[in-house]
Order: structure tokens, then sequence, then C-alpha cells
């Protein structure tokens, strides 16, 4: 058995208590991002993680506020990794000042792919 961490903003905090995971929606389409949060944890530098994880705080705020997985869908769009509509009935996309938000929170954790 294994104890993981979700949750993503959590996540630093999880894995430098102890957590074995990091069950991830950023991981999926920022994965070097995440990389470097989970590495700087395994590695004893608690400081580090938390720092780089930190940087991602206006994602973060998205995510608790609009869910993690509308958000990411959002970013995937903005990127051009994926189509619209891409999440799966009945869930809703955000609207279009949500994904502006997104947007920007994305320059601002300078996630541009």
């Amino acid at each position: 058995m294994t104890i993981g961490v979700s949750g993503d903003w959590t996540a630093a905090r999880g894995l430098n208590s102890g957590c074995d995971g990091w069950y991830s929606v950023l991981g999926g389409t920022f994965p070097q991002t995440a990389l470097a949060i989970a590495r700087a944890a395994q590695a004893g530098q608690a400081d580090q993680a938390a720092e780089l994880s930190d940087r991602l705080e206006p994602l973060w705020t998205l995510f608790r506020r609009h869910g993690s997985l509308r958000v990411i869908s959002a970013a995937a769009s903005h990127l051009g990794l994926v189509g619209e509509p891409n999440l799966p009935l009945p869930v809703r996309g955000l609207n279009e000042a949500a994904r502006q938000e997104v947007v920007a929170a994305l320059d601002a954790a300078g996630l541009t792919s």
C-alpha cells in the first residue's frame, strides 16, 4: 500500500511530509513542472519543492475556484493540445472570462507549454 496526495496545490506539502505518490492533474499537461516538484521533494529539498509549487499559486487558485479538470482543460485548449469541446458531458467548460483568467495564470506561472 502507498500513501499519495491529490489536490495539486497540496502536492509539495504532501510529498515533503512523506507521501509516496502524487495523483496529479497538472502532470498530464505539464509533466516537467510536476516532475521538478516531485524530484525536489524526493531529494529532501523541501524548500525547493515548496518554492516550485508556490510559483504555481495563480493556477492553484483557479483549481480551487473552478475545479482542476475544467482549468487544465482550458489550459490544454489554449496551448493547442486539444480541440473544443474536450470535456465529456455533462461536464461544462469554463466561460470566456474564466478562460482568460487561466491564460493569465499560465503566463504568471511561466507555463507556456
